[in-house]
């Protein structure tokens, strides 16, 4: 069930009325929303939704053992076994095939194929649940949370299966930290409940849900059947504007895809009742790798940082072991979105990048003049752009196909149309609109009288119905 569809509208409109009309005690909305979480998932396939529970059950159980240990020992014990447990359900769903694979190459080359089939490892067909990784990394947040002591372990498991499977965040994030989550859980569930309140946030909702639908129905949805697909299926014959077109087209799609579901995740949960922290913020207007990686899927980079870069020693032990922790973050950070060569390749530069920044100090916004800060920021840009290109490609040779066709003058631009032009300056250049002026046009948007607000959405609805293509298609992260 894809958030831009009809069937979503009319499951949504379902639960939220429920929530806040039907359901007006914290238990009852507390299991509504557990049973909506099921129907949500259910719509892709409803046995998956048994790995939830048992994902969920069993981080609940690691959670109560480590915050009934006083001995330091122990915790660290159950801390190891969590992870231990996650890593491998993880790892079999996602990453068995790409290792077993592998494996069966090395020793196939080995042996010149003889005689080796019976210590071949068997290749399954294991279909990847969705949102593994995402609930997966909430699931170790919960755990890691109790451990570090800034949270105490939740007595409830429907508590704790809320949070894991929370369904504007289950499919594709953002990966709320449980510290986030379950101090306003009781709050979020008893809201509204008072007689005169008022806790629907409808204009910063109705904001995100206008800017979600327009940068994945227009802008990522036109840009990847006008240019991305076309260019990157036929390398080898297109111009070289062609393919630089195409990997600028597909900055700002997967921009646009990711943010856009992330403004739609917000606002769903926002209507709830729920407040969740934003995931993006202007990411192309970075002057550094270290700067994008805190503008870029902001939950996910937090959780890397907080997680696993601080349990490797972060920066307290010396250049060195910092710069081993930030590399060996971002591999790991690459290799989490999927088990092929090109992942760990974008890991790799990403890694690479921010160890180069941390030990040249290049990560600092350049003070001086403007032109050092504009010449710093397409720098960062030019890389973010050529990183895109590996992380999209299905093979390093496509990497390498990709790079050939920069060098390919011959024939016609075919693919750089008024319109492309049109969607990728407008997609890159509103990372540069200034803070002051989106918060002045939010502001108006505010002290719109709520008939004129709802006329300004039905044109916005119409609009893009209008302009939108008959299919959607699925988000970009929906397959990590």
């Amino acid at each position: 069930m894809l958030f831009p569809t009809f069937s979503f509208l009319i499951f949504f409109l379902v639960v939220f009325t429920g929530f806040w009309y039907v359901f007006r005690t914290p238990v009852s909305r507390r299991f509504f929303l557990l049973a909506a979480n099921f129907v949500f998932y259910a719509f892709w396939d409803w046995r998956f939704y048994f790995l939830i529970l048992f994902s969920s059950a069993a981080n609940f159980g690691f959670g109560l053992l480590i915050g009934r240990s006083r001995e330091y020992i122990h915790r660290k014990i159950f801390l190891i076994l969590s992870v231990v447990f996650n890593i491998s359900v993880l790892g079999f769903f996602k990453y068995y095939n790409f290792f077993a694979g592998q494996v069966n190459s090395l020793i196939l080359s080995l042996s010149a194929g003889k005689g080796v089939e019976p210590f071949l490892l068997p290749v399954l067909s294991v279909v990847m649940p969705l949102g593994i990784s995402f609930y997966t990394f909430k699931a170790m947040s919960y755990v890691f949370d109790i451990y570090l002591c800034k949270i105490p372990s939740s007595k409830k498991f429907s508590d704790v299966l809320l949070y894991v499977s929370f369904f504007p965040q289950v499919a594709s994030g953002p990966i709320v930290h449980a510290a986030d989550f379950f101090p306003s859980l009781p709050e979020s569930l008893a809201a509204g409940v008072e007689p005169g309140s008022r806790p629907i946030k409808f204009d910063r909702a109705a904001a995100l849900i206008v800017s979600g639908l327009l940068k994945k129905l227009v802008f990522a949805n036109f840009l990847s059947t006008l240019v991305v697909s076309p260019v990157f299926s036929d390398l080898g014959s297109v111009h070289s504007l062609d393919a630089l077109f195409a990997a600028l087209s597909y900055t700002v799609v997967i921009y646009c895809d990711f943010s856009g579901y992330s403004d739609l995740a917000v606002a769903a949960a926002l209507l709830l009742g729920f407040d969740t922290p934003d995931n993006f913020h202007r990411p192309y207007a970075s002057f550094s790798v270290t700067e994008f990686w805190k503008r870029w899927h902001i939950s996910f980079s937090s959780w890397l940082r907080n997680y696993l870069y601080f349990s490797m020693g972060g920066s307290r032990f010396g250049t060195g072991r910092t710069l081993f922790a930030l590399f060996f973050t971002m591999v790991l950070g690459g290799l989490w979105h999927g088990a092929s060569w090109t992942f760990l390749l974008w890991g790799v530069m990403q890694g690479a990048a921010l160890a180069f920044e941390r030990l040249f100090k290049y990560g600092a916004k350049p003070s001086g003049k403007l032109l050092c800060v504009i010449l710093q920021t397409f720098v960062t840009f030019a890389f973010t752009v050529v990183s895109w290109v590996v992380f999209r490609a299905s093979s390093l040779n496509e990497i390498g196909d990709w790079f050939k066709a920069l060098a390919n003058f011959n024939g016609t631009v075919e693919f750089i149309t008024p319109l492309v032009c049109i969607l990728v300056v407008s997609g890159i250049l509103m990372h540069f609109v200034p803070e002051k002026i989106r918060n002045a046009f939010f502001r108006g948007w505010q002290l719109m009288p709520f008939y004129i607000k709802i006329i300004l959405l039905a044109v916005f609805f119409s609009v893009l119905n209008v302009l939108g293509m008959s299919a959607v298609a699925p988000f970009i992260y929906f397959q990590f």
